[in-house]
């Protein structure tokens, strides 16, 4: 079983409140030069966009609700033994539509991409310095502070390499889009992941 997770570090304002926006049914590839949604349709259809107040849930929508995710530039993610990092290019795009109706548009800085091989198990890392609210139109009253934070966690379905650099994947799992109330937060976060895959790996080996 392979999985990803991608991410983006953000800053928000010191505001306490977290609004997040978790996404289900979320499909992504790779095609050696850009993460990109996949699914039965472009943009990739959901099966639900949950949306919660500081971990409280106030509403769904799971109906006509797709998302157009890319990122560009990401070259020669390493496939070897030992794993390593990445950038992408800045000015990916995320964009969460619900009944034809754009209610969140991002702009994305650069993505760093850390490959951690682990026994059994493929997981990507992907850690950004932040993102820019284009556009917003949030249901159930909601509004996100800008700059957010933007994360995959994925299962990969089918992946190739050439021995050296990951050459394409695909893999299907959930989103989460939130605002983010402490800075440091999303560093734990990306710090937590990593140290997780290892300790796994550790207790493998």
């Amino acid at each position: 079983m392979a999985a990803m997770l991608l991410a983006t570090i953000a800053v928000s304002s010191a505001s306490a409140e977290m609004i997040q926006i978790q996404l289900g049914g979320v499909g992504l590839s790779y095609d050696g030069s850009s993460i990109v949604d996949t699914g039965p349709a472009d943009p990739d259809p959901l099966t639900n966009a949950t949306f919660l107040e500081n971990d409280t849930p106030v509403g769904v929508v799971d109906e006509n609700v797709t998302l157009n995710l890319n990122i560009p530039g990401v070259f020669n993610i390493p496939a070897g033994p030992t794993g390593g990092q990445v950038s992408s290019l800045d000015g990916g795009s995320l964009d969460l539509v619900v009944d034809d109706s754009t209610i969140l548009s991002l702009t994305l800085d650069s993505v760093t991409v850390n490959y951690i091989p682990v026994i059994s198990t493929v997981q990507f890392v992907f850690a950004g310095s932040s993102s820019t609210i284009d556009e917003q139109d949030l249901p159930f009253g909601l509004a996100l502070v800008n700059p957010v934070s933007v994360s995959f966690s994925t299962q990969i379905s089918q992946i190739t390499d050439d021995g050296t650099s990951v050459s394409s994947f695909t893999s299907a799992g959930t989103g989460e889009i939130q605002g983010v109330p402490e800075p440091a937060t999303l560093g734990i976060l990306a710090f937590g992941g990593i140290m997780t895959l290892w300790q796994k790996r550790r207790k493998v080996a």
